[in-house]
């Protein structure tokens, strides 16, 4: 979530400190797939807010170098940060 600063500016959470879970029964953004991680999407210029994005693990994994070098925030089902996307869930691993 954001927290207000001076200036009534909105400052993006600590990337590194827990998120909140995937509530059950939830279904990805982006399919009707169950989904695995939530990338959290900065707030950016008139968007005071972040937005929360859910992904199944297909889309996740499709998308993990645009995520990566956009150097957002992903998290798993629990709220864990997950640092490499195409590994966590691929089929490497």
């Amino acid at each position: 979530m954001s927290r207000p600063e001076a200036g009534n500016r909105a400052v993006a959470a600590d990337p590194r400190a827990p998120h909140r879970a995937i509530e059950p029964g939830s279904r990805s953004c982006c399919c009707p797939s169950e989904p695995v991680a939530q990338v959290v999407l900065a707030p950016i210029g008139s968007r005071a807010h972040e937005i929360d994005l859910l992904l199944c693990a297909h889309h996740l994994r499709r998308s993990a170098p645009t995520l990566t070098s956009s150097k957002v925030a992903i998290y798993d089902r629990v709220g864990k940060l997950i640092e490499a996307p195409a590994k966590v869930f691929g089929r490497d691993r």
